[in-house]
């Protein structure tokens, strides 16, 4: 998904939500703060990922190769924002999720810790920027105007798709058919990328455009469907697959199925994003995401997930031309 995402809280506040916040995220967070840190326990680790990071053999030359002065690797994420980073339950600070297990099986393969902090997207890269962390994981796809600032390990890909209300009243049956219509997405994404795109592209042809949502965070665009106010709420593919079939028991979303992209649209590579200048923690995190594919550790993590693997640990790689958006 996300742009500058990606790539959100999950929450509904109101009461006629709280089935869906609840399954959604398993837990709260808020989008304007990022001070929420969470790291690793034996105990989280084994129950929420089904693997116990503590199996991790550390290969002891990968922690030489960080940066002077480097204990600890902190890495920015935009929670929650299911299945790659939520809470572990409604009052809980502690994280999992894809990119959260996958951030401590690399850290236990470098053999140093890995803070997970909450960064709403939309000033995710600026936070590495800064110095506040030193890497993203955030489902954050590898676009060629990232790669100006960050390089990405890239370590799964995923797509965009369409989440509609449960039986799609509107009827809506692939991006074309949004023409005309209120559609949501979260601020600063690639799903808003593609939905102005798509607009330009209805007004070219004197198709009716949209009318686009960009709203703060992901429980913003999932109560605006909720409530009416639009369409639909176009995320990535693994997100709306995993709302669909959490919240309410299946009962309040469904995922627009498009036989043209059963993956979903403008499927990406998505990686860890890391500073260009900081070329040693790139080929650290690196060394270890392919030690994690070969031990089998990264496909017990994939596997969980749902998300679609990568065979081996590149960076910057080109996403492979049968993967073009439909």
């Amino acid at each position: 998904m996300k742009w500058t995402r990606s790539r959100g809280l999950l929450i509904a506040a109101l009461m006629a939500l709280a089935t869906l916040a609840i399954v959604i995220v398993a837990g709260c967070g808020s989008s304007s703060s990022s001070s929420a840190s969470s790291t690793p326990s034996a105990s989280a680790s084994s129950a929420t990922t089904g693997f116990n990071v503590a199996n991790v053999k550390v290969d002891p030359s990968l922690k030489a190769m960080l940066p002077s002065g480097m204990t600890t690797i902190r890495v920015a994420s935009d929670i929650p924002y299911p299945p790659c980073e939520y809470y572990v339950s409604a009052t809980s600070k502690q994280a999992t999720g894809f990119d959260y297990d996958l951030s401590q099986a690399i850290g236990a393969k470098i053999g140093v810790p890995v803070s997970f902090n909450e960064q709403p997207f939309s000033g995710i890269i600026l936070s590495v920027k800064a110095g506040k962390n030193d890497m993203i994981m955030s489902d954050m796809y590898t676009t060629a105007v990232r790669e100006k600032v960050l390089d990405f390990v890239d370590y799964a890909e995923d797509g965009t798709s369409v989440l509609v209300a449960k039986g799609n009243p509107q009827g809506v049956t692939n991006l074309d058919s949004l023409a005309g219509k209120t559609v949501a997405c979260e601020n600063g994404t690639t799903q808003q990328v593609l939905l102005q795109k798509l607009n330009a592209t209805f007004k070219s042809t004197g198709k009716a455009t949209m009318t686009i949502l960009q709203l703060p965070d992901q429980p913003s665009a999932l109560l605006a469907v909720k409530s009416g106010k639009a369409v639909g709420d176009l995320t990535d593919h693994s997100t709306a697959e995993y709302i669909a079939k959490t919240t309410n028991g299946g009962n309040s979303f469904e995922v627009v199925a498009d036989p043209a992209a059963p993956q979903g649209y403008e499927p990406q590579l998505v990686g860890a994003g890391i500073l260009k200048s900081n070329t040693q923690l790139t080929q650290t995190v690196q060394k270890a995401l392919q030690g994690l594919i070969d031990d089998g550790t990264y496909k017990l993590i994939i596997a969980k997930y749902g998300l679609i693997p990568v065979t081996s640990a590149q960076v910057n790689q080109p996403m492979p031309t049968s993967s073009a958006t439909p």
